[in-house]
């Protein structure tokens, strides 16, 4: 590894640069209980955006901007070559495992949630929802449900009922889960029909779900990305004492040749970065590459600020799940694939991979 840094040192310079966008610590896991629902039920404060009006700061944005945009461009060019469409195709060849991803990952987020007594993240306590042991119970049900694929629209209602329960509990907050509902709403309209018992006892899926079926990965991308989104704005941007306690408890500005000395420019490029990969998700727009970076900061902010293993592991399940299906309704789809041949904008757009003359993945 240090030979290819040496070989290749502008990929050390490239993702320098990038670090000090990326602080992906969920706040909620790594602070006091107290101090964080007492941070968030303070009045929105944007003073993270203050950091721009240092110039150092302002120039370190514009540079880690030009790197993202010169990022953006190089995955456009590789994506049109010989070598991109392969590398995309491939990933494509194992779409039917996402599926299996996603389900493993629910399956076990509400297992060891309702086993360590929490709902969705360890900051949310399955004590403060009405009839909570039934809730807990319930949890333990879908969590069996789903695993097994046995009657897994209903495993769906059950994990419907509790998280809009925890609506009318926990409030808008719970919008920074909203890709459990996601999950959720797909389970409950299609079910599970891989590797399960629904698919023994009632077969595959007919008529209109089965038509509607390919956008259910649409629905989970849609929910993943708002959820990024909100999180970005109501945690960093609104109330960035939740961040910089982080930055300072864990002496982040300490590296300085990951994060700038200013602990605000460290919260507002968080904020930042969250918002943008969460957009792009939705839009699905550079979303394989996207996807991968996000994986990768998860993975080193999971290790260094040693957090909960399962509340990260439906966004593993989820991340896995977009990189290998096939990228229906998604600006890449528009932009990149066969369906450039239909003249219809709309049409191109919600095409599956079969209208646009592609190659089916089986």
């Amino acid at each position: 590894m240090k030979d290819f840094f040496r070989k290749f040192p502008f990929f050390v310079l490239f993702f320098s640069a990038l670090t000090p966008l990326f602080v992906y610590a969920h706040e909620a896991y790594v602070l006091p209980h107290d101090f964080f629902w007492h941070g968030l039920a303070q009045p929105a404060d944007p003073r993270a955006f203050m950091a721009l009006a240092n110039p150092s700061d302002l120039i370190l944005t514009l540079e880690i901007t030009a790197g993202i945009l010169l990022l953006i461009i190089l995955n456009f060019l590789f994506r049109l070559s010989r070598p991109g469409k392969s590398v995309h195709s491939w990933f494509e060849r194992f779409s039917w495992l996402g599926p299996i991803f996603v389900r493993v990952a629910i399956a076990s987020a509400f297992f060891f949630g309702a086993k360590s007594g929490a709902f969705l993240g360890p900051e949310l306590s399955i004590s403060l929802l009405p009839l909570s042991e039934v809730m807990r119970w319930g949890l333990y049900l879908a969590s069996a449900m789903i695993f097994f694929g046995i009657f897994t629209e209903v495993a769906a209602i059950i994990g419907l009922v509790i998280f809009t329960t925890g609506l009318f509990v926990f409030g808008a907050y719970l919008l920074t889960y909203f890709n459990y509902l996601g999950e959720l709403i797909v389970l409950f309209i299609f079910g599970m029909r891989k590797w399960s018992f629904d698919r023994a006892m009632f077969g595959p899926l007919k008529a209109w779900r089965a038509k509607i079926e390919p956008y259910g990965t649409t629905i989970v991308r849609i929910f993943y990305g708002f959820a990024l989104i909100y999180a970005g704005i109501t945690v960093k941007f609104l109330h960035p004492d939740l961040t910089l306690r982080v930055v300072n408890d864990w002496h982040l500005t300490q590296f300085h040749w990951l994060f700038p000395s200013d602990p605000l420019l460290v919260v507002l490029g968080g904020g930042l970065a969250e918002a943008a990969i969460g957009l792009f998700i939705m839009l699905g727009f550079e979303m394989r590459m996207t996807v991968l970076i996000s994986l990768f900061y998860i993975t080193l902010s999971l290790l260094y600020f040693r957090e909960l293993v399962w509340p990260h592991i439906l966004l593993y399940g989820i991340s896995f799940n977009l990189i290998i299906q096939p990228e229906t309704l998604t600006l890449d789809h528009l932009i990149f694939s066969r369906a450039r041949k239909i003249k219809s904008v709309w049409r191109r757009l919600i095409s599956s991979h079969k209208e646009a003359g592609e190659t089916p993945v089986l």
